[in-house]
């Protein structure tokens, strides 16, 4: 049975308009499966957020970025003599701390990162150590510290960078081809695999595989190998024929550079002199664009031709392969921003209508790649179902790094469903993700299809139809939502229910209930909540502004002497954060038209503790394109800080067959907690762990399990987990019921055959007891369970 779905959500000023109540997603026939023109801000592509980190011995800062992918130019010129006039220095406890502060704040913020090591920042002429053995010490050391190791499931690419003016790789002590050359090999031997590292030029990958420059045109790199993760950064992108000196013959080694980039990473800044660039014809779009498919561009430091927004896409500009009809009218500007990188299109879905519990569905859907370019690193790919707010989560071996551009996908899964799954309707997802995240960062790094109304936010997942389960007559005691086949999957029910997810939308009706309410004006609307790790601030405005920035400000007295209790901090839309104490470590915001969220951390960067109060909070909105009008402005008088923490597990039904193992966890939002399991309202002797676990589970282990959590601050709460339903097995000589035939059932079934009253033999295994399968007990059925247990004549 096909179905197809279209999920509708009203706007924001329709939420503003209803109290500001978010629906939950709405799903009616016939989806058109169409591509929005809407900018995607998905993992590891894009515009990047590009960050001049500056480190100085015992003085390297936390950052806390955000964006998709953020690319940080890591200045340590300060260690070097070539560009501190002094001596060169190791690198100190310093550097590392700081930047893994830095890359841990960005894991919590949802980026992706990648790097660029350099000696300048200024364009000073051989910044350099006065070594080149000084330069492989710090490389060393970098290598030593396991810093990319221990991110690399965020790292996308490191740029080889390190030598010359900016990094650039010109203007320094080590800038021959064979320097460069020999930097790539290092960098390759640090970069975790299969990391890309990118180098400047082509003649550097020419030097490093020891080959002509020339040849690059016959060049294909062989699956896996360290040449097949060498790519290139263009820091002269469009500058001239020759990309300001980047390439000797355009267009063999964009050829080549085209089969590297399926591996591998492109990308790099548009040349900074445009009146340059026009006395050439490589600018053009009608020349531009089919080049960008060609070398499959995935990311611009965020400085695409502005002129392009003078140019109206259409077929002129069409390559073949891709139906990019959607973006007729558009600008050349938005085409190439928004095409950076992957940009996926739902075409086609088909989703089993209906099935019983513990059955097995099917999901079949097309996905055509619109973008220059395929993903480079690993995206897990996840079929999700979701029902009032709870889901399964399920792994599936889909490999989107082969949804190459300009090209449709076609995939297929078949999938097992849970023996205690509830009936009713379930939503069926495909989730496309990076990195390691944990279950309260289900929404983050995660990819959004370029169609409408598809996009679930809560759970960075695409919708593809909607499953009805029915009850099954028989129990079935499959655990798990997992695809066929597979040795394990989702057997754990999750819930979005009542969390605070930071992700720019009303995505959960607990974000904007009257509850949290704080205060209210002519055109906006403020929430507050909070819980034990962090404040969350939300706003529904109806209003708009050509560049957005986005303020919140509260006063906080209770912070140390001296220090000042006014709190400000605001985000422009160019990406510029103010705030008035520091660094703001740790601080998040996203928005979209008409809605606000702000997480900001408990402890010091705010000075917020539980039980606090803090007074006169203000969001309010400005449009910094025009002379800084406010646009919105809502206040809420106080808010006091109480105790609270998340719950990521819903309660489930579960069907075991006796004899089976039976393991629970509670996800929670905390750490350091305390924990008490129990059993039908008791609690369970010696069980306060974060696990609980029954090795063999009986009929009366059947019941209710719930455990209750004490957080530090003195939060309690009692979490209902698990229905256990214990059912016995009907395994042909299984006479215990525990699932699996031993000797114990030959013994048991000897006592039953003598009529020991003693032998305890349920309805079910007198059933199992007839191994022979003649309708009557005898010995027949001890010597066909004997026989089985040889290995002689295996019981069917």
């Amino acid at each position: 049975m096909i179905r197809r779905f279209r999920m509708l959500r009203l706007t924001a000023a329709a939420v503003f308009a209803l109290s500001c109540t978010p629906m939950m997603p709405v799903y009616a026939a016939d989806t058109r499966f169409t591509e929005t023109t809407e900018t995607l801000l998905n993992p590891g592509m894009g515009y990047t957020t590009t960050v001049w980190y500056r480190c100085k011995p015992g003085s390297t800062p936390v950052l806390s970025p955000t964006g998709p992918l953020v690319l940080m130019f890591v200045d340590i010129g300060a260690f070097s003599s070539g560009e501190n006039g002094g001596e060169d220095l190791s690198f100190d406890d310093a550097l590392f701390n700081g930047l893994r502060g830095t890359f841990a704040n960005c894991r919590k913020n949802g980026c992706t990162i990648a790097l660029r090591f350099r000696y300048d920042d200024n364009g000073t002429e051989n910044p350099e150590p006065a070594t080149f053995d000084m330069l492989k010490s710090h490389m060393q050391q970098i290598r030593d510290s396991k810093l990319l190791e221990d991110y690399q499931d965020i790292l996308m690419y490191v740029e080889s960078g390190m030598v010359g003016c900016y990094g650039e790789q010109w203007g320094g002590k080590y800038c021959s081809l064979e320097q460069k050359a020999e930097l790539l090999d290092l960098w390759l031997d640090i970069v975790p695999d299969p990391i890309p590292v990118t180098v400047r030029t082509p003649n550097i990958f020419a030097t490093w595989a020891k080959i002509k420059q020339a040849d690059l045109a016959g060049w294909t790199s062989e699956a896996g190998s360290r040449a097949a993760r060498i790519g290139l950064y263009d820091d002269g992108y469009m500058g001239s024929d020759s990309d300001l000196g980047t390439y000797v013959n355009r267009e063999a080694e964009t050829g080549w550079l085209g089969r590297q980039t399926r591996t591998s990473y492109f990308g790099g800044e548009f040349s900074g002199n445009l009146e340059f660039a026009q006395k050439y014809d490589t600018y053009l779009p009608e020349n531009a664009v089919p080049e960008m498919y060609k070398t499959h561009l995935s990311y611009i430091n965020s400085n695409i031709f502005g002129l392009y927004k003078d140019y109206t896409f259409g077929e002129a500009y069409d390559v073949p392969g891709v139906d990019n009809s959607a973006y007729y009218g558009q600008t050349v500007h938005k085409f190439i921003r928004d095409h950076l990188g992957y940009r996926f299109v739902l075409r086609e879905t088909e989703v089993t209508g209906e099935a019983v519990q513990g059955g097995t569905v099917s999901a079949k859907f097309k996905v055509e790649n619109t973008g220059f370019a395929n993903p480079i690193r690993e995206q897990q790919c996840e079929i999700i179902l979701e029902k009032d707010g709870c889901y399964y989560r399920a792994p599936v071996d889909i490999d989107s790094r082969e949804w190459f551009s300009c090209t449709t996908a076609a995939e297929s899964v078949d999938l097992e469903l849970p023996g205690g799954i509830e009936p009713g309707d379930w939503r069926m997802f495909v989730k496309l993700s990076v990195g390691n995240n944990t279950v309260d960062q289900i929404a983050l790094r995660s990819v959004q299809f370029a169609n409408p109304d598809t996009y679930d936010p809560a759970l960075g997942a695409n919708y593809l139809g909607t499953l009805r389960v029915t009850e099954s007559k028989t129990p079935s005691a499959a655990q798990a939502f997992r695809a066929v086949g597979a040795a394990s999957g989702g057997e754990m029910l999750y819930t979005f229910n009542g969390l605070q997810i930071t992700d720019g939308t009303a995505s959960n009706p607990s974000e904007t209930d009257a509850s949290i309410l704080r205060g209210e004006s002519t055109n906006a609307k403020l929430y507050i909540t909070n819980d034990e790790n962090n404040l969350y601030v939300r706003a529904a405005f109806d209003a708009a502004a050509d560049a957005p920035v986005f303020n919140l400000e509260f006063t906080n007295k209770n912070v140390p002497v001296g220090t000042d209790s006014r709190y400000w901090i605001y985000y422009a839309s160019n990406g510029y954060i103010y705030f008035n104490h520091g660094e703001p470590v740790g601080c998040l915001q996203k928005h979209s038209d008409g809605f606000v969220e702000f997480q900001i951390p408990l402890g010091d960067v705010m000075q917020l503790r539980l039980g606090e109060t803090i007074t006169g909070v203000r969001f309010f909105l400005q449009d910094s394109a025009n002379d800084w009008a406010l646009k919105a402005d809502v206040r809420a008088p106080e808010y006091t800080l109480t105790g609270d923490f998340p719950v990521y597990t819903a309660k489930q039904a579960v069907i075991l067959t006796a004899g089976s193992p039976l393991t629970l966890q509670a996800e929670v939002g905390i750490s350091d907690a305390k924990w008490q399991w129990l059993h039908d309202g008791k609690p369970i002797d010696k069980a306060a762990g974060a696990v609980f676990s029954l090795d063999k589970v009986t009929a009366e282990d059947a019941g209710l399990y719930s455990v209750q959590i004490s957080s530090p601050a003195g939060t309690v709460k009692r979490i209902d987990l698990c229905a256990l339903t214990v059912t016995q097995s009907d395994l042909r000589g299984d006479v215990n019921t525990d699932g699996k035939i031993t000797v114990s059932d030959a013994v048991l079934l000897a006592r039953l055959l003598a009529e020991d009253k003693t032998a305890a033999v349920s309805e079910q295994g007198k059933q199992n007891a007839d191994a022979n399968a003649n309708g009557e007990l005898d010995t027949g059925d001890t010597t066909a369970i004997l026989r089985h247990l040889a290995g002689l004549a295996l019981l069917q």
